[in-house]
């Protein structure tokens, strides 16, 4: 238990010195079972041997005799533990080759992790026996508590029965691993666990041709309806661009943002809330996200939903017609929740022609008729006036009233010398067109969007079918394609990164067992480890009620560095007794006799050691539940399968094993 601790003072100083910052992903995973892993095996064989070595002499050991057992129990495990725990490390190598979102996440965490084992395996060779020969007494006794003879009493048949039924044992681990695939592709999949931030924004889409003071009077009414549930604390909102002219938003646009009393009260709120707001106050859309949520979607593909289905062309009029026949489909699709069109409606806009030719007689150009519009509509500075130290500019354009009077417009005075003015109208020709507001471009195309925020469904499940259903029922014009972005994009990217990464990363711990033991069946016999202990991953998600998402594939590569250190131990406990001559059924009954509490050990340890980072329900607890809830699932269905399953080979391909 001291090296606990230690391992994490260890780890924060040099987490001090390369500038690595504290915070819920670095930090969070950290567990304590990992931690002691190497230490439980150290010393649980300083113990055991020690307790032999004074009943083979009779007597207690001198203080000389019991360094000399510790040194050599420390030397005779170091390949178990060392090993094991070097493995660890490794599979989290290629982590650090992850980009985007999923590297910024979890390569501090895998970082903090690595430098935490790390720590714990330089303890686990020099603290743990150190403390070991200090304290340990030289009548050191070999007691087991009854939860522990328990499982060894019960263990002892069912090796037996695994034996004789070697056969029966193997189908039935392969059926396991196969079983244990076929669930995988069964999970569907997201990119990051949906946080529960506590707060809510409800973003409220009105027609693009509104007013400003329609805009705020609507605005203000939704404000307090909202404002009348005893749930909500505060409500504040925003309308149009802000001060910051990277993020354009037209006055038809709002967010509003709705903070909560008590976190519990958001889910059971919220649909009460948009009830009330489209029933009450129609002429407004309802679109539902959190804070950062919405930024973070905005920052990756530039909308503010969690998938954005792109249409790209170049004619608006029919990008907008396809993508109200995508957003008809795509409402339909099981889990859809809110779907609403990106691209607003058109509004009346005035278009101005000057007359070229009639200019041209005059000697003037197009420019002083665009001038004038441009001084009568959108103003011009002319001048500044100063109040002490302050100054405000003087400000020359047209009246609220006139300026939306085409008649007004039209007797506008474009000047044409020094001396003579013409009427806008006979110098150019005026008139009102609708046209779009707002044209986004992307990929040097014009795109609409569709935004999509899915309930109750994973992200990848839910597009796979929404892009079944449009691909059968809207038909692209020649020159237009669609697009899925958002959440499933980024999924989709992390996945081919995690597909070339893991074959790497399995290549990689054979080479480091085959190091180890320079035996190629060894070196698969351990290795074997590693599907049975991703049967168990598998089910934790599907226990848990939780999809496949990058948080959980970081689970996965960190259980197979897990469950390769329960396969080196039994395995190198094999050959320590092979070399002293035994064989058979024998060498395996006492093997794994000698093993099974080291095994069951670190196994405990991890699973409570996760299990907080599973039960959480506090805020960020949805990115770590995936990870754990992998991990311990994994660990469990890993010591049962590896208790059981690799004895079995190990009797199978004994002379294989140990034929030089």
């Amino acid at each position: 238990a001291v090296t606990i601790p230690l391992t994490l003072l260890i780890t924060f100083i040099v987490m001090k010195r390369l500038g690595m910052s504290g915070n819920l992903m670095s930090l969070g995973a950290l567990d304590f079972g990992i931690i002691v892993d190497g230490v439980v095996i150290v010393i649980d064989n300083c113990v055991r041997r020690v307790h032999a070595k004074a009943r083979e002499l009779g007597r207690g050991l001198s203080r000389e005799e019991l360094n000399h057992t510790v040194v050599d129990a420390a030397l005779e495990i170091r390949q178990s533990a060392g090993f094991g725990e070097l493995i660890i490390v490794v599979v989290f190598i290629p982590i650090f080759a992850l980009t985007g979102v999923e590297g910024k996440m979890f390569i501090p965490m895998v970082g903090t992790f690595s430098l935490a084992v790390l720590a714990a395996l330089l303890l686990s060779f020099t603290l743990a026996p150190a403390l070991a020969s200090l304290f340990l007494s030289g009548r050191a006794e070999d007691k087991e508590p009854w939860l522990m003879d328990a499982l060894r009493r019960a263990y002892a048949p069912t090796l037996q029965w695994a034996l004789r039924r070697r056969k029966t044992v193997l189908v039935f681990g392969g059926a396991s691993v196969l079983a244990g695939g076929l669930l995988f592709l069964r999970l569907g999949g997201e990119f990051l666990p949906q946080l529960d931030e506590g707060s809510l924004v409800i973003q409220l889409v009105r027609p693009s041709t509104i007013s400003m003071d329609q805009a705020v009077a609507l605005q203000e009414k939704s404000d307090k309806l909202i404002q009348e549930f005893p749930q909500v604390a505060r409500v504040y909102s925003r309308i149009g661009t802000s001060d910051a002219l990277t993020d354009p938003m037209p006055i038809g646009l709002s967010d509003t943002f709705v903070m909560f009393k008590n976190q519990k009260d958001k889910a059971a709120v919220t649909p009460k809330i948009v009830e009330r707001l489209r029933a009450e106050i129609p002429g407004q859309r309802v679109l539902l996200t959190q804070p950062i949520q919405m930024r973070f979607n905005e920052l990756m593909e530039g909308t503010r939903a969690d998938i954005a289905v792109k249409v790209f062309g170049d004619d608006m009029d029919t990008l907008g017609e396809a993508a109200q026949k995508a957003q008809s489909v795509i409402e339909k699709v099981e889990g859809a929740g809110d779907v609403e069109l990106e691209m607003q409606g058109k509004s009346p806009l005035l278009h101005v022609s000057p007359k070229l030719e009639m200019l041209n007689s005059l000697g003037v150009s197009n420019q002083e008729v665009l001038e004038t519009v441009g001084v009568a509509i959108g103003g011009e500075e002319v001048g500044s006036i100063y109040e002490g130290m302050r100054r405000y500019p003087i400000v020359v354009r047209l009246n609220e009233k006139d300026r939306s009077d085409l008649d007004a417009l039209k007797a506008l005075p474009v000047g044409l010398s020094a001396n003579s003015t013409l009427p806008l109208s006979e110098a150019a020709s005026l008139r009102f067109k609708d046209a779009y507001g707002t044209i986004l471009r992307e990929q040097g195309k014009r795109r609409a969007g569709i935004l999509v925020n899915p309930r109750g469904r994973d992200t990848e499940s839910f597009v796979v079918d929404a892009q079944k259903a449009v691909a059968s029922s809207v038909k692209m014009p020649p020159g237009y394609f669609m697009e899925w972005g958002g959440n499933f994009k980024n999924l989709q990217q992390a996945r081919r990164r995690l597909a070339v990464l893991t074959p790497f990363v399995l290549a990689l711990v054979l080479l480091i067992i085959y190091a180890a033991f320079r035996n190629i069946y060894q070196t698969l016999l351990v290795f074997s480890c590693v599907p049975l202990a991703l049967v168990g991953g598998v089910l934790g998600l599907l226990l848990s009620g939780l999809p496949f998402s990058i948080s959980a594939g970081v689970g996965f590569v960190a259980l197979s560095g897990v469950a390769v250190l329960n396969g080196v131990v039994l395995i190198n406990c094999f050959n320590d007794l092979h070399r002293q001559g035994l064989r058979g059924a024998d060498l395996i009954k006492l093997g794994t006799g000698l093993r099974i509490r080291p095994v069951l050990m670190t196994a405990l340890v991890e699973i409570f050691g996760f299990l907080p980072m599973m039960l959480s329900t506090g805020m960020g607890a949805e990115v770590q539940r995936p990870l754990a809830s992998v991990v311990i699932g994994g660990v469990i269905s890993s010591t049962t399968l590896t208790l059981i399953v690799l004895p079995v080979l190990v009797r199978l391909l004994e002379k294989k094993m140990w034929d030089r």
